[in-house]
């Protein structure tokens, strides 16, 4: 099956709407890209975790890992404060960044011009569900499926 643009579906502001979070999307994972990059070569190290469930005790568990290799650096049982003395036991001199705090800034939004607020909200949550594939995605708007994927992909 090749992989080529067709008629779209929709058109207008709704497939403009669309299109645009697409572009949204794109330029605001390669900006996280370059700022992950950046951190890297000055030297501060990525990671991830925090608490991945509790224990019969009502305890919450935790784990730290380095989100290049997905290797677990550290697991604990304990409230926010442990997981946070854990970390900072682990790195004193404060040369690691979490994943979820790479950005720092909330990404600007696109303009839903001409569509109603209530419909941009349903097509934000459409386009980021998990389950609503790249080809159905390429239908409405008269994309690739291979350009959506690159546009919806995220590390």
């Amino acid at each position: 099956m090749t992989d080529t643009t067709s008629t779209p579906l929709i058109t207008g502001p709704v497939q403009q709407y669309i299109e645009a979070l697409l572009r949204q999307s794109l330029a605001d994972e390669q900006a996280r890209t370059e700022r992950i990059e950046e951190l890297e070569k000055a030297g501060h190290r990525i990671v991830g975790g925090g608490q991945t469930g509790r224990q019969e005790d009502g305890q919450a568990t935790w784990d730290i890992t380095d989100w290049r290799t997905g290797e677990t650096i550290l697991e604990g049982v304990g409230d926010y404060d442990a997981y946070g003395a854990a970390g900072q036991r682990l790195d004193p001199d404060g040369m690691w960044f979490h994943i979820d705090r790479v950005d720092g800034r909330e990404p600007p939004l696109v303009d839903p011009e001409g569509v109603p607020a209530s419909l941009a909200n349903a097509l934000q949550d459409w386009l980021g569900g998990l389950y609503t594939p790249d080809e159905d995605v390429a239908a409405v708007v008269g994309w690739s499926v291979e350009e959506v994927a690159r546009h919806r992909e995220e590390d």
